[in-house]
């Protein structure tokens, strides 16, 4: 049986954050050894892609048509389910300031429970684009997809992170 590629992006972003704690602690978590913090990143940097190809797969069902709206919806899905655990990607000392290839900006930390809200605010964006596909109505669709984009991923990308050249 042929596994869709929409189908292991969800794996993808399931597995990358297998080993993170269920529930966001209110302050950030440490990291006890450089093992452990090249893990973390090797973890996030393998859910941020997962997330993006996600982004991308709302984006082309929206440009192109491209995509099935039911793996869609369940990709929207396990990001709502997910979103509030991205903080847990994020322990303290594990940011550009310590890594070169690191693009968390040190404001994650010093604007913390911020970071946190931005990513909660994504669970409800996601759950509203998982309904617009399962309605069908693809105006409502393609709002809920801009949003998710605009007012989850762009949002906290403008505030938290500094992409390198």
């Amino acid at each position: 049986m042929k596994i869709s590629k929409k189908l292991q992006l969800i794996a993808l972003l399931t597995l990358a954050l297998s080993g993170t704690v269920v529930q966001a602690q209110s302050q950030p978590a440490t990291v006890g050894s450089a093992e452990e913090a090249e893990s973390v990143l090797e973890s996030r940097s393998e859910f941020m892609k997962g997330l993006g190809s996600a982004m991308k797969a709302f984006t082309n069902f929206r440009k192109r048509g491209e995509g099935e709206p039911i793996e869609l919806a369940a990709m929207a899905a396990e990001i709502a389910e997910n979103a509030p655990r991205i903080p847990d990607l994020f322990p303290r000392d594990t940011g550009m300031m310590q890594f070169e290839d690191s693009e968390a900006k040190p404001e994650i930390w010093e604007n913390w429970e911020e970071f946190v809200a931005d990513s909660n605010a994504m669970v409800e964006l996601a759950i509203a684009l998982e309904t617009a596909y399962d309605s069908g109505d693809k105006e409502e669709i393609f709002a809920r997809g801009r949003a998710l984009g605009s007012k989850g991923c762009h949002t906290c990308h403008k505030k938290f992170r500094d992409k390198h050249e």
